[in-house]
């Protein structure tokens, strides 16, 4: 038992001396480049992981340079994610399997939701959902997202993980600074705790802000529809009233039509038509006799 301790005693000795070789590597920066590029349309790729891991080194160790590592994953995200922009425009995000069912496909989801409600909010937060990342980007080339509006909040959002991410590896690091290995493995549980606790941090608040949307619009449809009631009721009392003034006006026409075609018998009836009657009665008369 003690021999095999003192063997897995060795061969972390040689793992850390290992580790500390490729801290001390020129290349590592170009590595931490590529990785977070490769994240913005490939999820698989463990981008955060290496960065945390280096960053819990140099905190652990002094090297590599942390403004380096902090630099090389902006800028690799930053590229990643207009390379992936770029592929969204030009062939869509249904060529990509892995977005097409499950997570993906609610990912795919949740983003063409959140760059219609909320578009900065969303940009911010969606590399911190699994697959969010890549599906944003993708899904935001697809629909044509305004790349003058994409590529500066893709550059606020990159530079904060990149931030987030170096914090992390560095504090959990500083936790053991006399043992390597162990400090890069309490860095790697730590973000992944942390990457959980923010990831439902987030969806609990895209879920409150979807319900306070759907609030006000539903505020809104019914304001729109009281409007339209009222403006019905008034267009109603009008119509109501034009038929009284028209059968006012029609009834003053049949009036006067019928005085005009009841002459004759306004003639017999008369006061004027009795005078006339008893002098036509007068006049025949005296015709009678002669």
């Amino acid at each position: 038992m003690g021999e095999l301790l003192d063997r897995l005693l060795s061969l972390t000795g040689v793992l850390e001396d290992w580790i500390l070789q490729i801290g001390d590597a020129w290349w590592v920066h170009l590595v931490v480049y590529a990785f977070a590029a490769l994240d913005g349309f490939f999820p698989t790729v463990p981008s955060e992981s290496t960065i945390v891991s280096l960053s819990s080194l140099w905190s652990s160790s002094g090297r590599p340079s942390i403004i380096l590592i902090g630099l090389a994953a902006w800028a690799g995200a930053f590229t990643g994610d207009n390379l992936g922009y770029l592929l969204g425009n030009k062939i869509g995000w249904e060529r990509f399997r892995f977005l097409r069912e499950g997570k993906g496909r609610r990912a795919v989801e949740a983003a063409e939701n959140g760059l219609r409600k909320r578009a900065l909010v969303f940009l911010m937060t969606a590399r911190y959902i699994p697959f969010g990342r890549t599906a944003v980007n993708l899904v935001a080339g697809a629909v044509h997202y305004p790349h003058r509006l994409f590529w500066p909040r893709s550059l606020l959002s990159t530079f904060v993980w990149a931030v987030y991410s170096c914090a992390i590896g560095a504090v959990a690091g500083a936790w053991f600074e006399n043992n390597h290995l162990l400090a890069i493995t309490v860095a790697l549980v730590a973000a992944i705790v942390m990457a959980l606790v923010v990831e439902r941090i987030i969806a609990a608040v895209h879920r409150w802000l979807d319900r306070r949307a759907e609030r006000r619009d539903a505020e809104r449809r019914d304001a729109e529809a009281d409007a339209e009631a009222g403006s019905a009721v008034e267009t109603g009392t009008g119509v109501d009233t034009a038929p009284d003034a028209g059968s006012g006006v029609s009834t003053g026409s049949a009036v006067g039509a019928g005085s005009t075609v009841g002459a004759g018998s306004a003639v017999g009836t008369g006061p004027g038509a009795d005078a006339e009657a008893d002098a036509a009665t007068t006049v025949h008369g005296e015709d009678s006799p002669a």
